[in-house]
């Protein structure tokens, strides 16, 4: 009997010396008198790794009967007998096959029996079965198709299980599913134990501390980056801030954090969460025929746009209905058609696209409960607006307001300089700007320069533009020939000069420009589209536009794609035009969303975007740099 507690307690001495080779990390409960010091001396291991490995020590200090993850001084790299055999200091290291004897190994190998119980103490206590991993000495020469000891994986980090921790709790944190954790530890299918260690991701744990109203999402077949953000209404750039990982790509079965009520420059975010059961009707009017080819080409464009947002909303799930019309660009087309066709039950009618066409559909259906979107018209709706007509494109003084409140509040004493053309009819315009401005100019040196017979010297610039202070110069000009002379005479000074120009809005002859003159004066504007060529969401869009119509959108493609989809995703979520459009801002592709009263009537867009030139490419200055992905 003795003899046989012996054998047993052998037995198991050797399986555990095995098991305890095979763990890389192992746990030490915390004994009196011990700190971070001592243990780290005791194990080898330097400070910074074992706070590494244990992130929730605080302060450097550890308390009696504390578990914590330390290095596994027994610890030998081998890779899995699961993938074949391998060699290991001399030894072939070989899993023992179904009906393999000692003749047949001795034949294949040539060891003996004698020899391989000499190296193996399992086979002095116990039979040669199969499945046993047994050492087979490799004598010289001989040659095996074997795998050699793989390099350490580093995609993987040692996890010490808390109590009360879940499986669905530890792949929430790190983003993926409980499958693939029970797959990276498959000795958890059968419950999970606190102080156990596991493998996880080697990623940044996702923080609980996220707001309780946000949504967890488990990601489902076919579903994207792209399709999540257009999904629950969010940036790219918001999925990956609260979902690290996603850079990877979204995995089906992961869990990701959706923000249900985030801030975009301390404004609440519009959500979508369709309605049950919605439906929507959608009439298009655009002026497809009006004899103006260049015209005809935007009304095109602006369709196939809003083409591609119906297809991505209804693969949503969402059940739309569209009739387009053609206005020719002619107001008694547009009232044939209001005669002709029943509006009363119509969600929203996009277009038409000029102001007098836009002012006789809101008096003739203004008071319906029917969203009626006023695409490209920038001038003032507020004198003809009915409570259910709503401007998308931001007015001339909402971008030159965008870049004076930018001004405001990041100037910190740089020399401030103005420059306005002479044309009359914008002096009293140009006069409100510069009291504004002069209200942050506490030393009073403002400094005004304007253009003498359509010319500013150039002498006037280097008395004007210090050399040992930042100079910031606010373009107050619709006059082309001003906006060049200013860039030319500012975009030659030296590099030591420090010069920022503020354009109140984009001007078409930007584009005549040298791009090196505007890099040169870090040239910032207002504008109510901006397609940042670098942005994944961007390049998704461009290679599915192409895709369907074989050429490259236009930047009114990219308009018709952004207002359709955003005005159709606020009527799928809101059953009321006012609450539609008072539900927070959004930000499309290339276009942002943020909806105000205009007076008492009807709403606004001024979700507008500040640009500068970073070097060669435009960037947008108040959109953070995160990592995006492009998806195939």
């Amino acid at each position: 009997m003795n003899k046989i507690k012996i054998t047993i307690l052998f037995f198991l001495f050797v399986v555990v010396s095995v098991f305890s080779q095979q763990k890389k990390y192992i746990p030490h409960k915390v004994t009196k008198g011990e700190t971070v010091f001592s243990i780290t001396q005791k194990f080898g291991v330097s400070k910074a790794e074992f706070l590494k490995l244990n992130p929730d020590i605080k302060n450097d200090a550890v308390s009696i009967d504390q578990v914590v993850i330390v290095p596994n001084k027994a610890y030998n790299a081998v890779p899995d007998i699961e993938d074949g055999d391998y060699v290991l200091d001399g030894f072939l290291v070989h899993k023992v096959l179904p009906k393999e004897n000692y003749f047949r190994l001795r034949k294949e190998y040539g060891a003996s029996k004698r020899v391989l119980r000499k190296y193996n103490d399992v086979l002095r206590i116990d039979d040669l079965k199969a499945g046993q991993i047994i050492k087979i000495p490799v004598k010289n020469g001989y040659q095996v198709n074997a795998k050699e000891v793989k390099a350490e994986d580093n995609s993987v980090k040692p996890y010490l299980v808390k109590a009360k921790e879940t499986k669905y709790m530890i792949a929430r944190r790190y983003g993926i599913s409980v499958a693939d954790l029970e797959k990276m530890n498959p000795q958890i299918k059968e419950g999970l134990k606190a102080d156990a260690i596991i493998k996880l991701p080697n990623r940044e744990e996702i923080p609980d501390a996220i707001n309780d109203d946000n949504i967890r999402h488990q990601v489902e077949k076919g579903e994207t980056i792209f399709s999540l953000s257009q999904k629950f209404k969010i940036s790219q750039e918001q999925l990956l801030l609260y979902n690290p990982d996603l850079k990877l790509g979204a995995k089906e079965g992961g869990i990701v954090i959706i923000p249900k009520v985030v801030s975009l420059n301390n404004r609440e975010v519009f959500t979508e969460n369709f309605l049950s059961n919605n439906t929507l009707k959608v009439a298009i009017m655009l002026p497809f025929a009006s004899g103006k080819p260049r015209l005809d080409d935007i009304a095109t464009d602006f369709y196939l746009g809003a083409e591609m947002a119906l297809d991505s909303l209804k693969k949503q799930g969402l059940n739309i209905t569209a009739k387009v019309f053609d206005t020719k660009n002619s107001l008694t087309e547009v009232s044939t058609i209001l005669k002709m066709n029943e509006f009363n039950d119509v969600d929203a009618i996009i277009g038409p696209m000029f102001l007098n066409n836009v002012r006789f559909v809101s008096q003739s259906l203004g008071n319906q409960n029917t969203a009626i979107i006023s695409p490209v018209s920038s001038k003032d709706h507020g004198a003809f607006a009915a409570k259910n007509t709503i401007q998308d494109t931001p007015s001339e003084d909402q971008l030159s307001q965008k870049v004076l409140e930018y001004v405001k509040k990041n100037y910190k004493g740089e020399n401030l300089i103005v420059i306005k053309d002479d044309i009359q009819e914008n002096q009293l315009k140009y006069n409100k700007i510069i009291a504004e401005l002069k209200a942050i100019d506490s030393l009073g040196k403002l400094r005004i320069l304007s253009p003498v017979k359509g010319y500013i010297r150039p002498d006037y610039f280097k008395k004007n533009i210090l050399d040992k202070k930042e100079n910031w110069v606010v373009l107050l000009t619709d006059d082309s020939s001003v906006t060049n002379d200013v860039i030319q005479n500012l975009g030659v000074m030296p590099e030591k000069i420090s010069i920022t120009l503020f354009a109140l809005r984009y001007q078409a002859n930007f584009e005549k420009i040298e791009n090196h003159h505007l890099a040169r004066v870090n040239l910032h504007y207002a504008t109510e589209n901006f397609v940042d060529e670098n942005s994944a969401s961007v390049q998704q869009f461009i290679s599915n536009y192409k895709k369907k119509n074989y050429l490259d959108p236009t930047d009114y493609a990219f308009k018709g794609f952004d207002i359709t989809y955003d005005a159709l995703a606020r009527m799928a979520t809101y059953a009321m035009v006012n609450s539609a459009f008072s539900g927070g801002i959004s930000e499309r592709i290339a276009s942002k969303f943020l909806y105000t009263k205009n007076g008492n009537k009807g709403y606004i867009n001024k979700g507008i975007f500040l640009v500068k030139y970073d070097g060669l490419n435009l960037v947008d200055v108040e959109k953070p740099k995160t990592t995006e992905i492009i998806e195939e």
